[in-house]
């Protein structure tokens, strides 16, 4: 038969214990966290000032005891005939040479050997009592002896015990009444945390991103003031991340329903009416543009998301002049293959223009502003690149039909399309790519503007700082 013995470990109870009460405080709302945290070190302050103060004044106390019993042990020596046993809590005797007692007596519990002290306050302990004497002698005609003074410590303390339980009485009150207004202070102090909360709740309760916390204006630069700046500052991007899912969404939506359409009817068309192969062969013919239109779309709808999205682009060095002639003798042989329209371009670049930037973006939006060009312009494009100051100057100028001047403060916004005669005439473009290509030369640090003149030409100058730091 076996038994199973209960052993009883002390420290992994106390483990256990520990373990549960810092739960329990964990749990404890922010305002009480701080309270108990003030009031414990308000404590620890109140009671070294309290042990302070007790030592100081005991020991002045017993310092002025001893000052006063060597002052009436002289005083008494100095008139022997005026002696008293026992006066103000002092016991007085007169003793021979030898220790034989003449006059007075010992007070009870005082040994009856101790070494003399004279000229200078000695200290015993007997038993539970300790006393403080003093000898002085007697230098009176036909009196000679040694005079003891002698009075208890415990006597002495009184004052110092009563000055204790007032230390600690009034600990008690000062402590109950500082954390009962710490309290009150830190509860206000907290309100913006519990402001910020409480839109946070609404926030995501109601999916509100509109909502900001308001900030006084007088209000200090605080903690306070940066966590809810901070707050402000996230929900505003969130904000901004979902207007920008909702444009995206609302852009393909809109941009798609015609091509879709398009495509819906033609292939109703060709499956009621197409006979022969010429009509077959038109609907396809129409289904195919506006499949490549919204494959164009999409691409560069996606572009865009992923500009929106990017918080910045990594850099390296690329060489601009090796960049820019490559896409010129491309686009040369593009034209010269092309039978609608000749175009000659002509290129003025800089050799040896190395800078940092991001290669595939960098080239997407040049390459951007080059294909509007060859679009509306009637037979020339010139591509320029050269160093102005500390900045690279890259310029794109065609001979084409110009933009409208109204126009020009708006070419950059998304989706924006000038009139007809420069956009649904010879484009089936959808706006996004002079927003891509501004959105591009932004994170590059630079800026790109638009010059024209209606019927005889338009350039787009892209200025970016000319750097070789890596970002």
């Amino acid at each position: 038969m076996s038994s199973k013995q209960k052993t009883n470990d002390p420290h992994r109870d106390l483990d256990t214990m520990s373990g549960a009460a810092t739960d329990l405080f964990n749990r404890l709302p922010l305002t009480f966290k701080i309270m108990s945290w003030y009031t414990i070190f308000l404590l620890i302050i109140l009671m070294v000032a309290s042990a302070w103060i007790y030592a100081y004044t005991h020991e002045s106390d017993n310092k002025e005891v001893r000052e006063r019993l060597q002052q009436q042990a002289m005083i008494m020596a100095t008139d022997i005939r005026k002696f008293k046993p026992y006066q103000d809590n002092t016991f007085f005797f007169v003793s021979t040479q030898d220790g034989y007692i003449i006059k007075g007596a010992l007070p009870d519990g005082f040994p009856n050997q101790t070494i003399l002290s004279l000229g200078q306050v000695g200290e015993i302990a007997a038993g539970d009592d300790t006393f403080y004497y003093y000898d002085t002698p007697v230098n009176e005609p036909n009196y000679r002896g040694i005079l003891r003074a002698v009075t208890k410590v415990k006597t002495a303390s009184k004052k110092t015990e009563n000055l204790l339980y007032s230390l600690l009485l009034g600990n008690i009150i000062f402590l109950l009444i500082s954390s009962l207004g710490g309290y009150l202070f830190i509860k206000k102090g907290l309100k913006p945390v519990r402001t910020l909360t409480k839109t946070a709740k609404v926030i995501g309760k109601n999916n509100d991103l509109s909502r900001r916390i308001d900030i006084p204006a007088r209000t200090a630069r605080d903690e306070i003031y940066e966590l809810t700046t901070t707050f402000n500052r996230m929900i505003s991007g969130l904000e901004d991340s979902s207007n920008r899912e909702r444009q995206f969404s609302s852009d393909v939506s809109h941009e798609l329903r015609t091509p879709i359409a398009v495509i819906k009817a033609e292939s109703e068309f060709a499956l009621k009416y197409g006979r022969t192969e010429a009509d077959l062969r038109e609907g396809l013919t129409h289904i195919l543009e506006q499949a490549k239109f919204m494959t164009n779309l999409v691409s560069q709808l996606l572009d865009v998301a992923r500009l929106e999205n990017a918080q910045g682009l990594s850099f390296a060095p690329v060489n601009v002049s090796l960049m820019l002639s490559n896409m010129v003798h491309d686009y040369t042989r593009l034209c010269t293959e092309n039978t609608d329209k000749q175009i000659t371009i002509t290129s003025h670049i800089e050799p040896n223009l190395h800078m940092n930037a991001h290669e595939v973006s960098l080239r997407r939006a040049i390459t951007n502003l080059v294909d509007n060009a060859i679009k509306f312009t009637n037979s020339t494009i010139d591509i320029s690149a050269n160093l102005v100051g500390r900045d690279l100057v890259i310029t794109v100028t065609d001979n084409g039909i110009g933009i409208e001047p109204e126009a020009l403060d708006h070419i950059w916004d998304r989706m924006y399309q000038t009139e007809q005669s420069r956009n649904k005439k010879s484009n089936h473009g959808i706006g996004l790519g002079l927003y891509f290509v501004n959105k591009v030369i932004n994170l590059h640090h630079g800026t790109v503007t638009a010059t024209s003149e209606p019927q005889v030409k338009t350039t787009f100058t892209v200025r970016l700082p000319y750097n070789t730091r890596e970002e």
